[in-house]
Order: C-alpha cells, then sequence, then structure tokens
C-alpha cells in the first residue's frame, strides 16, 4: 500500500492542473478578440445580412432574364350570330392556335450578359461594404481599448490629485503655504473627478457602438487589445499597387463592361423578333378541319431603337469617365490616409519614447520639491497638466492613426479572407 503522502499527490497534480485550465478557459471567456468580433459581425450585422439578399436577389433577376418568352394560345370563333345561313354557329370557324416570339441577333444572351454584369457588380458592391462594416469593427474594437486607456490616466489623474490635495493640506495647515493653495486643489480633485466620469461615459459609448456593429445588445468580455503596441505599415506603392485589386475598383470596370453589353442589347432590340404560329381550324358547315400556320414580324419604318441606342453610347463614355475619376480618387485619398497613418504613428512613437517618459519624470521631481519647499505650487500644478495634456494627444495620436490604419487596411485587401467566400456560400 502506498503511503498517504504518495497518494495525496497523485491526486493534488491533476486537480491544481484542472483549475489552471478552468481559470485560463474562463478567462478566455471573458475576453474578446478582434477575430471574434468579426465573426459576429460577418454573421449577425443587419447591414452584412442585407447586403447578402442583395446578391441572391441578383441572381434571381440573372435567371429571369435567361428564360424564353412564353408562347400565347389563341381561340377564335367566325361567321355565327349572324343572319340567314350563319344565324347560329352552323356555319362557324373554330380556330385554336399557338403562337411563340423568336428571339434573334443575340438578346436572349445579351440580357443574360448584362444581368450577369450587374450581379458581379452588385456582388463587389456588397464585399465593399461588407469590408467597410468590418473596418469600421476595427475603428470600433481600438475605440473601446482606448477610452479603457483614457479612464485609466483619469483614474491616475484622479490619484495624483487626491496625492496633491494631502500634500498642500499639510504645507497649508503647517502655514507654509497660502490657504488658496487649497482652493485650487480641491478644484483641481473636482476636474479630475469630471473627467474620469466623461472617460467612463466615452468608454460605454464604444462598447456601444461595437455592439450594434455586432447585432448584439451589449458587450460583457474585457477586450484584448494592445494598443500601445504600434503595428507595422503597408509601404505606400505596396497601397497603391493593392487599390487595383479592390472591389470599388473591380466594381468600376465592371460598370464599363456592363454599359458596353446594354449598348449590345439596345442594338440587338433595333432587330425585330419573327413571330411564328400553328394552329387548327374546324368548319361547322361540313364538319370539315385545316391546320394553319402564320409568320409576323414588325416592320421598323419609325421606331428602329435609334434613342435607346445613342443613350447607352452615352452610358458607355460615362461609365468610363467615372472609373477614370474613382481611380484618381482613390490614389488621392491613399495618399491622404497613408500620410496621415504614418504621421500619427511617428507622433505615438514619439510620446511613447520620450514625451510622456519626461512629463511623468518632471511631475515626480515637481512632487518631490514641492513637499521640500523648492518648487511652487505653480510649478507643480503645471508639472500634472502638462502630463495629463501629453496623456490625452498621444491618445488622440492613437485615434488618428487607428482610424486610417482600419482604411488602410480596407484599401490593401486586409478584410478580403473574411468576405471571400461569404457570398458564395449564400448563393
Amino acid at each position: 500500500m502506498l503511503p498517504h503522502r504518495i497518494l495525496r499527490g497523485r491526486y493534488i497534480l491533476p486537480v491544481i492542473v484542472v483549475m489552471i485550465f478552468s481559470i485560463t478557459q474562463a478567462k478566455a471567456d471573458n475576453e474578446l478578440t478582434l477575430n471574434q468580433a468579426y465573426n459576429l459581425v460577418l454573421s449577425q450585422n443587419p447591414m452584412v445580412q442585407s447586403y447578402q439578399a442583395r446578391y441572391i436577389g441578383a441572381e434571381g433577376n440573372r435567371i429571369q432574364q435567361s428564360l424564353m418568352p412564353n408562347p400565347e394560345a389563341s381561340f377564335e370563333v367566325e361567321n355565327f350570330a349572324g343572319d340567314e345561313g350563319r344565324s347560329g354557329v352552323d356555319g362557324a370557324e373554330l380556330t385554336l392556335g399557338i403562337e411563340q416570339k423568336i428571339e434573334i441577333a443575340g438578346k436572349r444572351s445579351n440580357r443574360v450578359r448584362v444581368a450577369d454584369l450587374e450581379k458581379q457588380q452588385i456582388k463587389q458592391e456588397a464585399i465593399a461594404s461588407i469590408q467597410s462594416v468590418l473596418a469600421q469593427t476595427n475603428q470600433a474594437f481600438v475605440d473601446i481599448a482606448i477610452a479603457e486607456k483614457q479612464l485609466q490616466y483619469a483614474q491616475n489623474r484622479l490619484g495624483v490629485a487626491d496625492k496633491m490635495h494631502k500634500a498642500v493640506k499639510v504645507r497649508v495647515n503647517a502655514a507654509k503655504a497660502p490657504k488658496i493653495q487649497h482652493t485650487k486643489v480641491d478644484i483641481e480633485q473636482a476636474t479630475a473627478e469630471l473627467e474620469k466620469r466623461k472617460a467612463e461615459k466615452e468608454l460605454t459609448l464604444a462598447k456601444t457602438v461595437l455592439a450594434n456593429l455586432m447585432g448584439v445588445p451589449s458587450i460583457n468580455q474585457a477586450i484584448k487589445a494592445d494598443i500601445s503596441k504600434l503595428p507595422e505599415t503597408p509601404s505606400y506603392d505596396d497601397v497603391v499597387n493593392a487599390l487595383e485589386q479592390t472591389p470599388m475598383a473591380t466594381m468600376s470596370q465592371l460598370a464599363i463592361m456592363k454599359q458596353e453589353s446594354v449598348l449590345n442589347l439596345e442594338r440587338s432590340n433595333a432587330i425585330s423578333d419573327p413571330t411564328v404560329g400553328l394552329g387548327v381550324r374546324r368548319f361547322n358547315e361540313d364538319d370539315g378541319t385545316a391546320f394553319l400556320a402564320s409568320v409576323s414580324i414588325p416592320l421598323n419604318f419609325f421606331d428602329r431603337n435609334q434613342g435607346n441606342i445613342l443613350s447607352a453610347k452615352a452610358n458607355v463614355k460615362s461609365a468610363q469617365a467615372q472609373d477614370t475619376s474613382l481611380r484618381l480618387n482613390m490614389n488621392k485619398q491613399a495618399v491622404e490616409i497613408w500620410q496621415a497613418m504614418n504621421n500619427a504613428r511617428d507622433e505615438a512613437k514619439d510620446y511613447q519614447a520620450n514625451i510622456i517618459p519626461s512629463a511623468r519624470k518632471a511631475l515626480e521631481q515637481a512632487e518631490y520639491g514641492y513637499g521640500r519647499g523648492a518648487f511652487s505650487f505653480l510649478d507643480l500644478l503645471d508639472a500634472q497638466r502638462t502630463l495629463f495634456d501629453v496623456q490625452e494627444n498621444y491618445l488622440k495620436a492613437l485615434r488618428v492613426f487607428y482610424k486610417n490604419k482600419s482604411q488602410i487596411d480596407m484599401l490593401s485587401g486586409t478584410y478580403t479572407p473574411y468576405t471571400a467566400s461569404l457570398l458564395n456560400e449564400k448563393e
């Protein structure tokens, strides 16, 4: 029989492992990652579902345009209810026939081509819109992390204000400082409390924005994001080269192709379609029957569809001009966003590496010097406000960086893997 100590050791280790796993799992369940937010947006966001429905509707239109015209059945009665021998139906002629319009000049194939290109356009528009929602999700996710950091700064400010309040109170009670300093530090303490409440409201608002994007009532999990570790950014050349693959660029090219197909369709519509008919006729007068056949075709003397053809030609030129304008605007937008992103990144890194540490050190020196009477109250107050100002400016730089980074990610195709098969699965 094994000693009691060995038995206890055999059972304690598995229990510890289970406890660690449970704690880790509980922590993981209480954290929301960016990928999880993306997946919830793709599955629950109402706008995403609307874009998917539009794409399915476009497929329905393509199917409809591929169908042939329906045949027409006809029934005629002639030579009845007249006078003399035709007073009844004895001399009537009954005709039962069917007519079918025959589309020529490639009308149906042109219609299908137009509908197919329209479907592809809607697909690219849906992808662009869904990727825009993902970019908003990215920004909303980061906004929560920044709001949490802002709340942390506000809490630190309140702590510093409380600490300064005690230090000033000691000096005022010792008659080493005028009472007005006590009043001023009271104001600083109240201001810090207001900033803390403001930061709490902004955090609640940021969580509400993300919850709406994800299609959930609220967010209870903690946000797993390290905003202080600034990610690498793509080069300008990479961004410009990626512009050609964006859904907007593809959609613009499809618009030209669609208008060209519409022009082909209108040209084919200028050619009249014949209608053929086949029927059987019964003669009540002698109980005889006979077959009949017919062919009819409109004569294009006046309406040769010339107005629609002219309009279609103009639409082709318009689509080409819009494509050129779009590409110029996309390049201009990419330059502006890319520069703003990198400027904000450099600014944020400078705050991290130099400005905030220096401001924090200056506050520590001011607090120490004020306690010893080496610095004035204004020096202490100025050092405190300088730290809070540079922290606020640091958060502003982070907001600008991540906002533009989410747009650059959209232009450079970062969100493409999330939308690559989304619409195909719904097709």
